[in-house]
């Protein structure tokens, strides 16, 4: 019901692969992390997009992230995981030159090697946009239709857009599991 640590503990307890996520802080419980690069070009395109020295380092870090999918599609290269990290930290060198760049620079080094984790775990992705999309229809949903008013219908359409959407995932004919609920 929300991004609790209690609740996310108990929503995968014990979970020992890697998580991809947004760098909430709940999340440091969990050993193996990848930090989510379509959350930091955001956030960077942002920043860009009021200063033109952060555009600068914001295309590097675009430039950057193109390598990363490239070398994340391979076994893990360490020579140019070492390189590409040594690109980062030179990009966070250069957003701490700039005053409004340093709440970036910090949004990156708060990141630490969890920038790189997919580089050595076979499919595991750079971002975690996979799993946002898959959520963003059953939230617009959730918002256009009336019985998202109160709580209690919220919950039920979250449960229920859940369970439907998860049988689709799993290849699963969504009439015939609804048939087998029911009776």
């Amino acid at each position: 019901m929300s991004r609790a640590r209690n609740e996310i503990n108990e929503l995968i307890p014990g979970y020992t692969g890697v998580l991809v996520s947004d760098g909430l802080s709940v999340y440091a419980d969990f050993k193996s992390r990848q930090r989510c690069w379509a959350h930091l070009l955001r956030e960077a395109k942002d920043s860009a997009a009021k200063n033109e020295e952060i555009a600068v380092q914001y295309h590097r870090l675009k430039l950057l992230y193109d390598q990363l999918k490239i070398l994340n599609n391979k076994p893990p290269n360490y020579a140019a995981i070492d390189a590409a990290k040594e690109q980062l930290k030179d990009i966070v060198t250069c957003l701490q030159a700039i005053k409004a760049g340093r709440k970036l620079a910090t949004l990156i080094a708060n990141g630490g090697q969890d920038w790189f984790t997919a580089l050595y775990h076979e499919s595991v992705p750079l971002d975690n946009n996979h799993a946002e999309r898959e959520l963003r229809s059953i939230v617009l949903l959730r918002k256009t239709i009336g019985c998202y008013r109160n709580h209690k219908g919220k919950e039920w359409i979250d449960i229920v857009m859940s369970v439907i959407h998860t049988w689709k995932l799993q290849g699963l004919n969504v009439f015939q599991q609804l048939n087998v609920v029911a009776n």
